[in-house]
C-alpha cells in the first residue's frame, strides 16, 4: 500500500503510563500510521511533564500545522481537560477542524461539567467528537452541544482488540464458576460483590467465585484475603494476570459479574473479552454496557436484595446450559466486534484509508 501524502497530529498519551486509554490510544495510533505520516502530541505521564506538554503542543499546533494537516485529540480526564483546553484554542485560532475522542462517561454522568462546555465553545463548531456507543454520543451531545457545525460520531473499542477468531469455547467443567476480573478497587464493586456472594453461597452450593487481578488498597486486599479465607474452599484469589493466564482463567468462567460504580466506566473490554471466551456476564446500566450485554435480562440494579436473586438464577441457568451457552456468547462477541468495525471503517475512511485497507489496519493492531 502507498501512503497518501497525509500528516497526522496525534494528540493523546499512550505508555506509560499503562491504563485502558493509553493503550487504546496505542492501538488507534498504529492505525492511523496506515493513513498517513504520524505526528506525535504526547500529554505527559508526570504532573511536570502534564504541564510542559500543555505549553508546548498548543505552539507546535499553532507553527507546525500545514494545510491538509487531520488532528486527532484523546483529551485527558478530571482536571486535565483544563490543560488540553490550550490545544483546543490553538486549533481554533488556526481554523483547523479536529477529533476528540472522548473514553470516559464522566462528563456525562456528572454533566454538564465547566471544563468540557468551555471546550465546545473554544472549539467553535471546529470539533468532531468521537463516542464509544450510540447512548454516549446522544448524551454528550444533548449536554455539549454548542453549534450546528460540530460533529458526533460513534466508535465501539471492540474494533481494535481481538476476539476469538472461529475456534468453539472450551468446555466448562467442575463447579459452576463466578468470576471477577479488573483492578480490584471499591468503584469496580468488589465489596458489594463480594456481599452477594456471601448472601447466596447457600442457594447455589454447587457454584464458586474465582477473582482476578491486583488489590493495591491495603483495606480491601484484608477483606478478598478474608473472603477467601473465610470461603470453605469456594472463593480464590489469582492474584494479576494476564495474557494466557487471563485467557484460561475466562475459559473457566461461567458466569463473569462487573458490578462497577466507577464514574468514569464507558465501554469496558473485559465485557467483550469474556463473551469471546464463552463467559456470560452480569454487570450495571453505566455508560455503554446495556449495549453491549446480551439481552437488558442481565442487568446488574445495583440494589443488593434484587442482585441476589438475580445472581443466583444466573448462577443455575449458566449451569445447566453449559453445553450450549457459551457458543451463543462467542456469536454475540463476534456480533459486537462486527458492528464496531463497521463504524471503524467509515471513522478511517474520513483519513483516506479504503475499506479493505482500514481492514488491514484494524487486522495489524489486533494481532
Amino acid at each position: 500500500m502507498t501512503l497518501p501524502h497525509l500528516r497526522i497530529w496525534f494528540v493523546g498519551q499512550c505508555p506509560p503510563p499503562m491504563s485502558g486509554q493509553t493503550v487504546f490510544n496505542a492501538r488507534m495510533r498504529r492505525c492511523l500510521e496506515s493513513a498517513g505520516e504520524v505526528v506525535e502530541l504526547p500529554l505527559g505521564g508526570t504532573a511536570g511533564a502534564k504541564l510542559w506538554r500543555a505549553l508546548v503542543t498548543p505552539v507546535r499546533l499553532i507553527f507546525g500545522l500545514r494545510r491538509g494537516d487531520i488532528v486527532y485529540t484523546s483529551p485527558p480526564g478530571q482536571a486535565g481537560i483544563w490543560l488540553f483546553l490550550l490545544t483546543v484554542l490553538a486549533l481554533r485560532l488556526r481554523g483547523v477542524r479536529f477529533y476528540v475522542h472522548h473514553h470516559s462517561y464522566r462528563a456525562i454522568a456528572l454533566g454538564p461539567l465547566p471544563p468540557v462546555r468551555m471546550l465546545g465553545r473554544i472549539a467553535g463548531g471546529l470539533a468532531t467528537h468521537v463516542l464509544l456507543c450510540e447512548r454516549m454520543r446522544d448524551a454528550y451531545e444533548a449536554l455539549y452541544r454548542t453549534s450546528p457545525r460540530e460533529r458526533f460520531l460513534c466508535l465501539p473499542n471492540a474494533a481494535f482488540f481481538s476476539g476469538t477468531g472461529t475456534a468453539p469455547p472450551a468446555p466448562r467443567e467442575g463447579p459452576v464458576t463466578v468470576g471477577h476480573m479488573s483492578v480490584m478497587t471499591r468503584e469496580k464493586g468488589v465489596p458489594y460483590l463480594l456481599d452477594l456472594w456471601r448472601r447466596v453461597a447457600d442457594r447455589a452450593p454447587g457454584a464458586r467465585l474465582v477473582l482476578a487481578g491486583p488489590v493495591h488498597d491495603p483495606a480491601l486486599r484484608a477483606e478478598v484475603e478474608t473472603a477467601v479465607r473465610e470461603g470453605g474452599g469456594r472463593v480464590a484469589w489469582l492474584g494479576p494476570v494476564s495474557g494466557r493466564e487471563k485467557r484460561a482463567f475466562l475459559e473457566t468462567v461461567d458466569l463473569f459479574v462487573l458490578p462497577t460504580q466507577l464514574v468514569d466506566e464507558a465501554d469496558p473490554l473485559v465485557l467483550l473479552e469474556a463473551y469471546s471466551a464463552g463467559a456470560a456476564v452480569l454487570a450495571p446500566d453505566r455508560g455503554c454496557i446495556r449495549s453491549r450485554l446480551v439481552s437488558p435480562d442481565w442487568l446488574m440494579s445495583m440494589d443488593a436484595a434484587q442482585d441476589v436473586e438475580l445472581l443466583a438464577t444466573r448462577i443455575a441457568e449458566t449451569g445447566r446450559a453449559r453445553a450450549e451457552l457459551p457458543g451463543r456468547l462467542v456469536a454475540h462477541a463476534q456480533d459486537l466486534r462486527t458492528q464496531a468495525e463497521d463504524r471503524a471503517l467509515a471513522f478511517l475512511a474520513e483519513f483516506g484509508l479504503s475499506a479493505d485497507d482500514a481492514r488491514a489496519a484494524l487486522a495489524r493492531v489486533r494481532a
